[in-house]
């Protein structure tokens, strides 16, 4: 089994957006010094000019992501206040960058259900077999991996912008050579977007969450409107 040799390639688009990368440590170890969870207040929320995410690994505090940039065909690069990276397409994490072990590629991407499992669920497969890469403390290796997609029910997800209507899709599969299973989740607005997702990347990793803060460019007007109706409600209740 061959190697998917993307390493130069993580390299090269890292080393350009270091500009990116500065500009947005500042603004988090600025908003965040100190804080053991991330929380942006909804004020914050609001006027916040990045996209952003909770990124939450299982054991662990709660940090904030912030878009570096995006590239073709369709890669989100968020980045940490650390440097570190997680490169996100179709909601799924596909390569990091300076964690303690790091996933370096995923082949067969563009059969990933969750391109199509909500969009176009008659013509959409729901069974993926794909190559993953990772680095360890002391080397490189490339193992296989399989998974069933199946559509759950409808969820009103109470996401930091406000409510959001979704669909719960749930991911079991193994990881071919350890024999581990997993269980992954994701939570899909009609167009396909991921607001939230529960994954794992390789075997032996732990469990990391990702909950959307904010999405440049999408329009979240009714879930901010009634998150304002939320409080205000709570406010009259309180009295």
């Amino acid at each position: 089994m061959s190697r998917l040799l993307l390493i130069p390639i993580v390299l090269l688009l890292l080393s350009a957006c270091t500009a990116v990368t500065d500009e947005v440590r500042a603004t988090i170890e600025y908003a965040f010094e100190g804080a053991e969870d991330a929380e942006l207040s909804q004020e914050k929320i609001d006027s916040f000019p990045y996209t952003s995410l909770y990124a939450q690994w299982s054991g662990s505090s709660r940090s904030l992501i912030v878009l570096g940039y995006v590239n073709k065909p369709d890669d989100w690069h968020f980045i940490t206040a650390e440097k570190e990276t997680l490169v996100l397409r179709n909601g799924r994490v596909i390569r990091t960058q300076a964690l303690n072990n790091n996933l370096l590629a995923l082949s067969n991407l563009k059969a990933d259900p969750l391109r199509c499992i909500v969009t176009q669920p008659a013509n959409c497969p729901t069974h993926w077999q794909r190559q993953y890469d990772i680095e360890t403390a002391d080397k490189v290796v490339s193992r296989e991996a399989s998974s069933k997609f199946s559509v759950q029910d409808k969820q009103v997800l109470d996401l930091p912008i406000g409510p959001v209507n979704t669909t719960h899709v749930v991911e079991k599969g193994e990881f071919t050579l350890s024999g581990q299973e997993f269980v992954n989740e994701f939570w899909l607005e009609d167009d396909g977007h991921v607001v939230k997702s529960r994954q794992t990347l390789f075997p032996g990793g732990d469990k990391l969450t990702l909950t959307q803060v904010t999405w440049i460019g999408r329009d979240y007007s009714a879930s901010r409107n009634a998150r304002e109706e939320q409080q205000e409600q709570q406010g009259q209740e309180a009295q």
